[in-house]
């Protein structure tokens, strides 16, 4: 009977003839996503309410429907307060300590898919590929060199993707972009479970497993997210986005590990692709909506002239590209190289492996915490201390040899790494969001993903060239410290245009 207790539910609060009969709502349990009253069919059923006895015997509705509804009644005291005479929007918000927000309530089947997609996406494409390139996998039969540069030139073409995928994006949704994405990903997979020579293995990735991260990382769940959610509820969607693919780590770098220790690398390389296409492609035919809604719709349009040039003359806009360029540069070196790192001076994959996961898991809390704190303090003030900690991680990896320093290497850089992703996005958000933000997004990514391709071809180079990873560590370390103060100087920086054009001040 939960189905019909909802129905009368909805008709008292929706009617505009029965707003006068409510006088005191009690919710006992309510759907974590719910955020106002206009999203109450999409909650869980009610377990209880209380309506005044003496207003329903005045509109003549009978106790016995109030007792197939799982209601109950209660008299009112003499002096008790009554609330006004009509429906208030922001009552449940304010019953369940939520921020009053009069616009539609998060898009959680559309958000949790689009979560799990990116969590997907990110574990095989990118934490895989960590254990790809180890001894126990195809680093046995290519080079660190040769591998590098085949990870290195999927980051390139992804980056080089991000401007006509936002731009899409901005325009027509992200369904099409992840449908798509999981395709080129199982194709991608399975070219280089079959590759035989180096040639194949770069083609593989530069050509197809590079879009497909490009259509399916964080990038068009960022442009999502921003479609989808006001400004009040962009938060915590961020934060949900964020966490569920912080799991991607906890999920696959062991997974990758046992099923190459299993079936072997090739076997398994397939294997995933096919996950990727199963998660992707569902998610996109049957959870994300077409078109693009207009509930995040902002402040910030580009003019179709000179919109280039304005972005660019945006100090602020630079430094923080700036930034996340150097940032992205040093993360991919470290991610695609810690766990050959680690297993070069005596520890073993599996071993590694684990805590690379453990790692992952302890980003969860800051994945989740940092966009709430980031909502009252600025953003980049918040993404420089985490940067901060990310660099003595770094510095932890230089010598490497102890196993005190491999673990805090990978508490540290959990603990940070978490909350950068986030934030990032928060803080563009706040300055650039409207229907250009996706073609924004794209343009700084463009940059990010250039960048960061020279990551893991740096540290593979000096790697081989050297003998360790002693001396590349160190200089990510030094990079790392540069992005400390390239972020607050963003932070502090003023956009060069009215926020009109080019957004607001502060973040």
């Amino acid at each position: 009977m939960e189905w019909l207790g909802e129905a009368m539910a909805l008709d008292l609060v929706g009617s505009a003839s029965a707003a006068c009969l409510l006088d005191r709502i009690e919710v006992a349990t309510l759907a974590v996503g719910l955020a106002n009253i206009d999203t109450l069919e999409h909650s869980a059923p009610m377990t209880h309410m209380v309506v005044d006895r003496e207003d329903r015997a005045a509109s003549g509705i009978t106790d016995d429907c109030f007792v197939l509804c799982g209601t109950r009644s209660r008299r009112r005291h003499r002096h008790e307060p009554s609330l006004p005479r009509s429906v208030r929007p922001d009552l449940l918000p304010r019953l369940l300590g939520m921020p009053r927000d009069p616009e539609p309530g998060l898009q959680w089947g559309s958000i949790v898919p689009l979560s799990l997609t990116v969590m997907a996406a990110f574990g095989i494409l990118f934490y895989g590929f960590s254990v790809y390139l180890t001894d126990e996998a195809a680093g046995s039969e290519f080079s660190t060199t040769a591998l590098s540069l085949a990870y290195s030139g999927a980051v390139l073409s992804g980056g080089l993707l991000a401007m006509p995928v936002g731009r899409y994006a901005d325009r027509h949704g992200v369904r099409l972009i992840l449908g798509l994405g999981s395709v080129l990903g199982l194709l991608g997979l399975a070219a280089f479970s079959a590759a035989q020579e180096s040639w194949q293995v770069v083609a593989a990735w530069w050509l197809l497993i590079g879009p497909a991260g490009a259509m399916t990382f964080y990038e068009p769940a960022f442009v999502a997210i921003a479609q989808w959610c006001t400004p009040q509820q962009r938060p915590r969607a961020l934060a949900t986005l964020t966490v569920i693919g912080g799991l991607a780590g906890v999920i696959f770098i062991p997974g990758t590990e046992r099923l190459v220790s299993a079936i072997g690398w090739r076997d398994a390389a397939l294997v995933f692709g096919l996950m990727l296409f199963g998660i992707g492609g569902s998610t996109a035919l049957f959870a994300i909506p077409t078109g693009v809604s207009d509930s995040g719709s902002g402040r910030v349009s580009l003019s179709r002239r000179g919109w280039f040039r304005d972005l660019i003359r945006d100090r602020r806009f630079r430094l923080y590209t700036m930034a996340m360029m150097l940032s992205f540069f040093a993360a991919q070196g470290i991610l695609s190289h810690r766990v050959a790192r680690f297993g070069e001076v005596g520890f073993a994959v599996a071993a590694v492996a684990l805590w690379a996961a453990a790692a992952s898991a302890l980003s969860l809390p800051g994945r989740w915490v940092a966009p709430l704190v980031a909502a009252r303090w600025r953003p980049t003030t918040v993404q420089a201390v985490t940067t901060a900690i990310i660099a003595v991680a770094t510095l932890l990896m230089v010598d490497g040899g102890s196993s005190w320093q491999m673990i805090g290497h990978f508490l540290l850089f959990g603990l940070g790494f978490g909350a950068l992703l986030p934030l990032r996005a928060m803080a563009m958000a706040d300055w650039y969001s409207g229907p250009d933000y996706g073609r924004i997004m794209g343009v700084q990514w463009t940059a990010v993903g250039i960048a960061g391709a020279a990551g893991p071809v740096m540290v593979g180079v000096l790697r081989d060239k050297t003998g360790g990873y002693g001396l590349a560590t160190a200089l990510l370390a030094g990079v790392y410290l540069t992005v400390v103060v390239l972020i607050l100087l963003s932070g502090s920086a003023h956009a060069a245009q009215p926020a009109r054009t080019l957004g607001r001040s502060g973040a």
